[in-house]
């Protein structure tokens, strides 16, 4: 007699029909869970994409309604042709005290070479004849050279300058000074925006959340592509001639002009007889 009998048919196919079951019931459980898994995944998929399409309708509309609030706004302490005068003390003046003094105008570009090759060897007779009151100096920051930088340095600068001046405008001739001097050469990327609130920082400015609204909204971009216009279509501001390029530079409305570039322009000895000359 076998110690294991064999099991009868009968016992062989309930023994089948339970394993069937059992397949089929881990099948089902195997499936509800690719559903969930499915559903789960589906369902994270449109809320991320509802999500993206609800930030970049956001950021779009609040971009909109940001350039459209920029394209009303002008800086305080400037004149309505752009121009920001330095004056004794290196205070901000009007038009009509800078009118009781010497009056130096300087259309620049703080992407414009020529216009640091002027500045740097000249910025601090300059500053010497503001502070002590014998020149007021009227800066025009324009920008035309945005194509000579990878990164808009041109209008971005710009922009920070006026921000500066905007408020807290006794810096501006320092911010002004500090830009030239980080200067990037042509057709390479200029500091960033974050690199720009750096150099303002060296120049003693407290970049605040004013300043920092200020540089990120880019908020005076449209002011500043305005005045740039005006600028190349009208005459200077003292002057009998229009701007042609950057630097224009004027004495009490005498156009400052130089043969040599290299030689003439970076060399304060020439400018500060011209000022004698043109002076009042």
């Amino acid at each position: 007699m076998s110690l294991n009998p064999r099991p009868t048919r009968s016992e062989q196919r309930e023994a089948a029909r339970a394993k069937a079951r059992e397949l089929r019931e881990k099948r089902a459980k195997g499936d509800k869970r690719k559903r969930l898994i499915v559903t789960t995944s589906v369902t994270l998929a449109v809320i991320g994409v509802v999500a993206g399409v609800t930030w970049v309708i956001f950021t779009f509309s609040q971009n909109a309604i940001n350039n459209s609030e920029n394209a009303k706004k002008s800086p305080a302490n400037v004149t309505a042709l752009g121009g920001v005068i330095v004056g004794k003390d290196l205070n901000l003046i009007s038009e009509a005290e800078a009118s009781k003094t010497n009056h130096i105008v300087i259309y620049q570009d703080y992407q414009c070479p020529i216009c640091k090759l002027f500045e740097v060897p000249n910025s601090s007779q300059v500053r010497n004849w503001a502070e002590k009151g014998l020149a007021a100096v009227e800066y025009h920051p324009i920008s035309f050279l945005d194509g000579q930088s990878l990164n808009n340095y041109s209008s971005r600068a710009a922009n920070a300058a006026f921000c500066v001046a905007n408020s807290q405008p006794k810096k501006f001739y320092d911010v002004n000074t500090s830009l030239y001097a980080n200067q990037p050469e042509e057709n390479t990327a200029g500091p960033t925006d974050a690199q720009i609130k750096d150099t303002l920082r060296s120049a003693g400015v407290n970049v605040d959340d004013e300043i920092n609204q200020c540089i990120d909204q880019k908020r005076y971009a449209k002011f500043i592509d305005n005045r740039t216009n005006e600028a190349f279509n009208q005459k200077a501001v003292t002057g009998d001639t229009i701007p042609q390029g950057t630097p224009h530079i004027l004495v009490n409305g005498v156009q400052y002009t130089w043969n040599d570039v290299a030689a003439d322009l970076p060399n304060p000895g020439r400018f500060a007889q011209f000022f004698e000359v043109n002076k009042k």
